[in-house]
């Protein structure tokens, strides 16, 4: 965004020259690639052990609070730990060395990777975002709503590993035409807790309490493409604007949110069906979506009293399962703006048609009659960007997530209505579920685009890193946002007069 002119903006800039001039004598040896996506290693033809490989590095420790990882660096090889459960130690190696002895770790790699599988796909931005979408060579279902990925998956060049298992016993993935061959050019695979693969890497973005600390593991997976650099800014100039549109918007009106899920059917003793209710425990994984109302100046409504809940369940992660109906529109009675984090139908619920989606849908907000926020036309969905398979945009939202928030604060009404929706749809009057496609209904929002017509729209060249678009410009930035940023860059330049 643009920030406010003035001695400040001057310092910034003046910082910027000086980081550009040291950024081109010394830089973190990184993978490059060719116009058509071919790719040369990052890897020194001699190692000098004396010689600091990253002269740029990743905040970590006091100058990275949020996020559970912590990375340190020494000269040829760095050591990136996982904080929070599982703990993990892993020994990165500048590729051309010798991995030092006496090290303890439970991974050692050479860096930067080569090729990589992705377990999940709101991961996928953080490797657009440091300029390293083409070394992604498997993933867990195409499912992206960005244009470069998708012609990556049209291209050919990723293996779809939604039906294919990995065996641990082998160490060997079930490609049926060349399991031993697939296997060999797979450096790592960035993995959660319910995901195995070569060389687990486990991201930990998605059980982080807040959105800028999810966000925050764009700076992890950094470290092991040394892509430090590329990243810095980037997360800067995000993180700016979510505190410059929170400093900007209306404090004054202040309305009633509700966050909220439902499940029409149950899935056992621990998932009833039912609505959800985030109670907003600062800590737990579900506390994010209270932040963001928060920082839209929205406040969020906890507050329940179980009349008619007879298989309430205690989530353990601040949210209760298995509210009734009654129950729920009692406690959202009065609330201004209601999310359902859903928009899903699917064959397995017998919701796969657009006809059966749409009722089923209909049903859920008509549940909703008589509150506030069905009245005034202000419960939304999260089914405004679809992927060609169905899914939503939305899981995607943790690396840029002020998108997210400046969706939130037009739903408020509490800034300007010049923000185009990027995630949220208002169900009432725009629609609902995720089965009608683009080619049958082009107006629709939310249509399922097909890959192809996804990746016609890239006009990226291999490398550039992912686009802002979507997101609107802060033009009444705040001193505390430019503040920020200054103080990111003075803390870049630190790294190069230390050395």
């Amino acid at each position: 965004g643009s920030f406010c002119p003035g001695a400040e903006m001057k310092l910034i800039l003046a910082v910027l020259a000086v980081c550009a001039l040291a950024s081109a004598q010394d830089v973190n040896i990184k993978n490059s690639y060719a116009t058509d996506g071919t790719m040369t290693a990052g890897t020194v033809e001699t190692c000098d052990t004396s010689k600091d490989y990253f002269p740029w590095k990743t905040p970590s420790g006091a100058n990275l609070p949020k996020a559970k990882y912590e990375v340190t660096y020494h000269n040829y090889y760095k050591i990136v730990k996982t904080t929070g459960t599982p703990s993990k130690t892993y020994l990165l190696v500048q590729r051309g060395c010798t991995a030092p002895t006496g090290v303890s770790a439970d991974l050692t790699l050479e860096v930067p990777l080569r090729k990589v599988a992705v377990a999940s796909s709101s991961w996928f931005k953080f490797f657009e975002a440091m300029g390293e979408r083409h070394a992604i060579t498997a993933v867990n279902g195409y499912y992206s709503t960005a244009p470069c990925m998708n012609k990556l998956f049209a291209d050919g060049g990723v293996t779809d590993l939604s039906l294919v298992s990995y065996n641990t016993t082998t160490g060997l993935y079930g490609v049926a035409s060349d399991p031993t061959g697939f296997t060999a050019k797979v450096d790592a695979h960035f993995v959660d807790t319910w995901t195995t693969g070569k060389n687990g890497i486990y991201v930990g973005s998605s059980s982080e309490p807040t959105y800028q600390a999810s966000s925050e593991w764009v700076h992890y997976i950094s470290t092991f493409f040394n892509r430090e650099e590329e990243v810095g800014l980037f997360s800067t100039r995000s993180r700016n604007r979510w505190v410059c549109s929170s400093t900007n918007a209306d404090n004054s009106i202040q309305p009633k949110v509700v966050w909220t899920d439902y499940y029409k059917t149950s899935y056992g003793a621990t998932s009833p069906a039912g609505w959800v209710i985030n109670q907003c425990k600062e800590g737990d994984a579900s506390y994010r979506h209270c932040e963001l109302i928060t920082a839209a100046r929205g406040v969020p409504i906890t507050k329940f009293t179980a009349e008619s809940s007879p298989d309430l369940y205690d989530k353990g992660n601040g949210q209760l399962l298995g509210v009734s109906d009654a129950d729920f529109k009692k406690f959202s009675q009065d609330a201004d703006v209601i999310v359902i984090a859903n928009n899903y139908c699917g064959s397995f619920s017998g919701t796969g048609t657009v006809e059966t989606c749409d009722t089923h849908w209909k049903e859920i907000l008509a549940k909703l009659e008589g509150t506030s926020a069905h009245t005034n036309d202000n419960v939304y969905d999260i089914g405004r960007q679809a992927d060609p398979s169905g899914g939503t945009g939305y899981f995607e939202a943790s690396v840029m997530p002020e998108m997210l928030l400046q969706d939130m604060i037009k739903a408020t009404g509490a800034g300007s209505s010049e923000h185009q929706f990027v995630y949220l749809r208002k169900m009432k009057s725009e629609g609902v579920g995720n089965q009608i496609k683009c080619a049958d209904s082009p107006a629709a929002v939310g249509c399922i685009p097909t890959q192809a017509d996804l990746a016609a729209k890239c006009t990226n060249t291999v490398t550039d890193p992912i686009s802002m678009d979507g997101a609107t410009e802060c033009s009444g930035a705040s001193s505390l946002a430019a503040s920020s940023l200054l103080v990111a860059l003075l803390s870049a330049l630190a790294v190069f007069f230390s050395h």
